[in-house]
């Protein structure tokens, strides 16, 4: 069958002009892959920002178990003197000068004192830079008890081996970013200062 012969005239002869028919098709293929690249381009754009808040979570998190850290080392040193070693206390230690004093007290006898490591009426008892995250810690005594299978005769009370159980609160900080971490964990440490290990809370 031919195609019928198209004149000009005012007559409106049905598929007698297709010329304009390649150039949609190409228009919408044009705008399909124009709308895939942009999506692609978002879900790039999406997958980065997810990564750098992943990245800022694990530096923040390693900032504050750092501080945790830290305050093993200050109960490990502490816990048989009663107070803060020298050495700990700030310009050359974590510990600020003016908490010294008070942080020997909670290591040695107060038990769940309620000062707290930032906020109102905040006094750390660690203080620390790592790397761009401000990090303080409070270290509490939470009670202490005597060495499972040890004597605990009135007698030998006072020379039975005793596990003394401490809260270590530690936060990081980013100021410039405003991320915040927290975390927390509690130790239970022979009294002679030998060991203390992780209790899973």
């Amino acid at each position: 069958m031919t195609k019928p012969y198209c004149r000009s005239s005012n007559l409106v002869c049905v598929g007698c002009d297709e010329r304009g028919v390649s150039l949609m098709m190409v228009m919408m293929v044009m705008l399909m892959v124009g709308a895939l690249g942009v999506a692609a381009l978002t879900m790039t754009g999406i997958e980065n920002s997810m990564a750098g808040a992943m990245r800022m979570v694990e530096e923040g998190t390693d900032a504050a178990e750092s501080c945790v850290g830290m305050g093993v080392k200050v109960l490990k040193d502490s816990i048989d003197d009663g107070k803060v070693s020298p050495s700990l206390v700030a310009p050359n230690g974590p510990v600020p000068a003016g908490n010294a004093l008070f942080l020997g007290q909670e290591i040695s006898f107060l038990a769940n004192n309620p000062d707290v490591a930032w906020g109102a009426g905040a006094a750390p008892n660690i203080t620390m830079n790592v790397n761009n995250y401000t990090v303080n810690g409070d270290i509490d005594k939470q009670y202490v008890k005597v060495r499972a299978g040890s004597q605990s005769t009135q007698a030998d009370a006072q020379s039975a081996p005793v596990d003394v159980f401490f809260r270590i609160d530690c936060q990081a900080v980013n100021a410039a970013t405003g991320s915040t971490s927290h975390v927390t964990a509690e130790y239970q440490c022979l009294k002679d200062g030998e060991s203390c290990m992780q209790r899973f809370l």
